[in-house]
């Protein structure tokens, strides 16, 4: 069969990809090898534009919010089901620094419909400095959503449930061969999988590791609050809380150290001693040197791109990246430069050079 692309990942960035090309009447498949530890498949899925540890706007966050807001109604519309839900965020401040920062933001135009005060009790909350709201916050469940894509996927027979190997891609009169299929592009949504891969492995992608608990409480709140770790109301009594941040621990196993170090920043603005704790789980964002999205064409082999690096704001940002990228192929638009792969052009080194020699020669 022939298709204009190959999607390796169905990951949440992999899956936008897929429903931006379907809604684009664009014929691909989509590879996905089934690892259960990345961070899309337990990814809590709270999306809004603010980083709450400054209380500023995220780079773009306005932006990405609102794109990503509209494609995923639009998703919900398609689905028939609410995968994705409004919320309001409450963060408890954690100073009275934190308090007045807070409230001379609300009184900024930039703000305005973003951030408020909170003037009502949170029952059962220790928060002696007072909170705030994020207006403008929302929630993807991210299981449901993967789910309901693979199943899309699946009707269509657009789905290949397999690894990926990277030495089983050929390429000939500027087409890729893969298992028997042929294509025109391909576009890489591996996460951290790409350190393994010769194709972009020269890229700064640094795996980052989060753990998350289930928890079972019938004090904590029914909304979704943030006090540096955030809970999350799933249903009745059941709450996931998280998340951790680990740059250095690169084991596929939770952490006693994680579990308590959830608990211990929880226990700042709640009674712990009645919350049991049903299930930890964690999974690897895939985070890159300068912080910024990994997005654009291989500079050497033609038609092979990336979109990755985008940590803990996938759901935030791969709608709007991933348009940015078509628009790149088909309307020939410059990505911007902060998130572009033509900024680490220099890393590229012998293996990297020597895959895209094999590509080259693998019909010879």
């Amino acid at each position: 069969m022939n298709y204009e692309f190959l999607i390796v990942g169905q990951g949440i960035t992999g899956s936008i990809v897929a429903l931006q090309l379907k809604k684009s009447l664009k014929e691909f498949k989509l590879i996905e090898g089934g690892n259960p530890n990345t961070s899309s498949k337990v990814a809590a899925g709270i999306v809004h534009p603010i980083s709450l540890k400054r209380c500023n706007l995220s780079w773009r966050g306005r932006e990405f919010y609102d794109f990503s807001d509209t494609f995923y109604k639009e998703v919900n519309f398609e689905s028939s089901i609410e995968l994705y839900k409004h919320y309001k965020l409450l963060r408890i401040f954690a100073s009275f620094e934190e308090q007045n920062n807070w409230i001379g933001k609300t009184n900024n135009e930039i703000y305005k419909n973003i951030l408020s005060l909170n003037n009502k009790e949170i029952e059962n909350v220790k928060n002696m400095f007072g909170s705030g709201v994020v207006e403008l916050c929302s929630r993807l469940s991210v299981s449901e959503f993967l789910d309901f894509v693979s199943s899309l996927l699946l009707k269509g027979n657009l789905l290949k449930k397999d690894l990926f190997k990277a030495n089983e891609l050929k390429l000939e009169n500027n087409r890729f061969h893969y298992n028997g299929d042929i294509y025109s592009k391909v576009i890489m949504c591996d996460g951290v999988n790409a350190l393994k891969n010769p194709m972009f492995n020269y890229l700064p992608i640094i795996p980052n590791k989060g753990e998350l608990l289930t928890v079972s409480s019938n004090i904590l709140p029914s909304q979704i609050i943030n006090c540096g770790i955030f809970s999350l109301p799933e249903t009745k009594n059941i709450f996931t809380i998280g998340s951790t941040y680990s740059n250095e621990d690169q084991k596929n196993n939770v952490t006693v150290n994680a579990k308590e170090y959830l608990m211990r920043k929880l226990n700042k603005i709640i009674e712990i001693d009645g919350i049991e704790i049903m299930d930890q789980q964690f999974g690897f964002r895939p985070t890159s040197l300068d912080r910024k999205p990994l997005v654009g064409e291989h500079p050497i082999i033609k038609n092979l791109y990336t979109v990755n690096g985008m940590g803990s704001k996938a759901i935030l940002m791969a709608p709007l990246l991933v348009k940015e990228l078509l628009d790149s192929i088909y309307k020939n638009k410059p990505l911007n430069s902060m998130v572009n792969i033509k900024r680490f052009s220099k890393k590229i080194n012998a293996e990297n050079l020597d895959y895209a020699k094999s590509l080259e020669k693998s019909f010879l």
